[in-house]
C-alpha cells in the first residue's frame, strides 16, 4: 500500500506544480524589404527586457516562451529605419510580419571634427544620458565612436545607427542600447532622448553575483517599477509608498492631507492588466517608515510639502500590466526622483526581488 500510496502524492503534487504554471506564448513573424525581399539577420528585441533574436536566411523570427503581458517589439537592421510596434500577449500567440524601409542618410547640421569638440561632446552626452548616480557613474560604452554628434545654437543632439553596448558592473548588466534621438539644451538644462534597451547578464564570480542581487534590489526599491508593481498587487503603502493628489504644479507643492487610496487611482482590465486613468499630479513618496506609521487623519485642507529626494511627480493616462510595464500610454509625466532615473539604473523587465524581500513581487 505504501509504494500505491506515495505514486499517489507525487501525481498529486505534479499535478499541482502543472496547475500553478505560467501560461507563456510565442511571437514570432516575417521581415522583407519594401522590395518584398527577406531580410536575413534583422535584430528582433523586446524592449526593456533580455530577450532577442535574429531573422533566418528567409527573414522569419520567433521568440519562445513569452509571459502574458505588454511589449514594444523593435526590428533593427543597420542601414534600415528601426521599426517599433506594441504587442499584447493575452491568450494566444502573436504574429508579426513587417517591411522595412531604407534610411535616408541624415546630413548633420554641424560637423563635429575636432577631438577636443567631440571628446568634450561625449562627456556630456555620458552625464545625461548615463545619470549621476553611483550605478550610472560606474557604467562604460564600450563602443562611443559609433555616436553622431550634432550642434545648433545651444543644444547638442546624438543618435547611432547600430546598438551602444554600454557594461554596467553594479548592477551585472550589458545594456545594448539603440539610440533613436538625444538632445541636451544647456540654456534650459533639459534632455531629452528616446531609444530601446536590451539587456544579457555579465559573467560574474559568486562573489561578484551576490553583490548584483544586492544593488539590484537597491535600484529596484523605490522606483517607478516597484510603484506600478504595488500598484497591481494593491499594496503600495506595505511596500514604502505614500500616494498624494497634487493641488498645485510648481514647488513648494501643495498637496492633500492624507495619502489617497491607491485603488481608486486604478480599474482591473483582467488578471493580468490594470487600467490607469487620474486626472490630477501625484505626488508620489518612497519612504518605509512614513508609510508604516499609524499616523491619524489630518483635517486640514491641504499641506505643503517640499520635493523629497525619493518624491516623484507623476500622471499618467494608460493600461500596465502586472510587471509594471506601460501600453498603449495617451500621456505620462515623470518628474524629480523617476525623472533623475537614466540608463545605468535600469533593470529589465523580468526582474524579480529576491523572496527575502516579502510581497515586493
Amino acid at each position: 500500500m505504501k509504494p500505491k500510496f506515495l505514486s499517489i502524492c507525487c501525481l498529486l503534487l505534479l499535478i499541482s506544480v502543472s496547475g500553478i504554471a505560467q501560461t507563456t506564448y510565442s511571437i514570432s513573424g516575417k521581415i522583407k524589404s519594401a522590395k518584398g525581399a527577406p531580410l536575413e539577420a534583422a535584430t528582433i528585441f523586446l524592449a526593456g527586457s533580455q530577450r532577442a533574436t535574429i531573422t533566418n536566411a528567409e527573414g522569419e523570427f520567433t521568440l519562445n516562451n513569452i509571459e502574458v503581458g505588454t511589449y514594444d517589439l523593435m526590428v533593427s537592421m543597420i542601414g534600415y529605419a528601426p521599426i517599433k510596434r506594441n504587442l499584447i500577449v493575452r491568450d494566444a500567440p502573436v504574429t508579426f510580419d513587417t517591411v522595412m524601409q531604407v534610411k535616408p542618410v541624415m546630413l548633420a547640421q554641424v560637423n563635429i571634427g575636432r577631438k577636443v569638440d567631440r571628446e568634450s561632446y561625449l562627456k556630456t552626452f555620458i552625464k545625461y544620458f548615463m545619470g549621476e548616480s553611483a550605478n550610472a557613474k560606474a557604467c562604460k560604452i564600450m563602443n562611443p565612436n559609433i555616436i553622431e554628434f550634432s550642434t545648433n545654437k545651444s543644444e547638442l543632439k546624438a543618435y547611432t545607427e547600430d546598438f551602444l553596448i554600454i557594461e554596467n558592473p553594479k548592477l551585472g548588466y550589458r545594456v545594448k542600447y539603440l539610440l533613436r534621438n538625444f538632445s541636451y539644451d544647456r540654456l534650459r538644462d533639459a534632455t531629452f532622448y528616446e531609444g530601446e534597451s536590451v539587456f544579457e547578464e555579465l559573467p560574474g564570480t559568486p562573489e561578484q553575483q551576490k553583490t548584483w542581487v544586492t544593488n539590484r534590489l537597491l535600484a529596484y526599491n523605490g522606483s517607478m517599477m516597484h510603484y506600478l508593481r504595488a500598484l497591481y498587487a494593491d499594496n503600495t503603502r506595505d511596500q514604502g509608498f505614500l500616494t498624494y493628489q497634487m493641488l498645485n504644479t510648481l514647488p513648494p507643492i501643495e498637496v492633500t492631507p492624507n495619502p489617497i487610496n491607491t485603488e481608486q487611482l486604478i480599474s482591473r482590465t483582467d488578471s493580468n492588466f490594470m487600467q490607469f486613468r487620474y486626472k490630477h499630479r501625484l505626488y508620489v513618496l518612497y519612504d518605509k517608515k512614513k508609510a508604516a506609521a499609524d499616523k491619524k487623519p489630518s483635517t486640514k485642507e491641504s499641506e505643503t510639502m517640499k520635493l523629497d529626494d525619493k518624491g516623484s511627480i507623476f500622471m499618467m493616462d494608460g493600461e500596465v500590466d502586472k510587471r509594471g510595464s506601460i501600453a498603449q500610454q495617451k500621456a505620462l509625466l515623470i518628474q524629480n526622483f523617476w525623472g533623475k532615473k537614466r540608463i545605468g539604473d535600469q533593470l529589465p523587465i523580468e526582474y524579480v526581488p529576491p523572496a527575502a524581500d516579502p510581497g515586493s513581487k
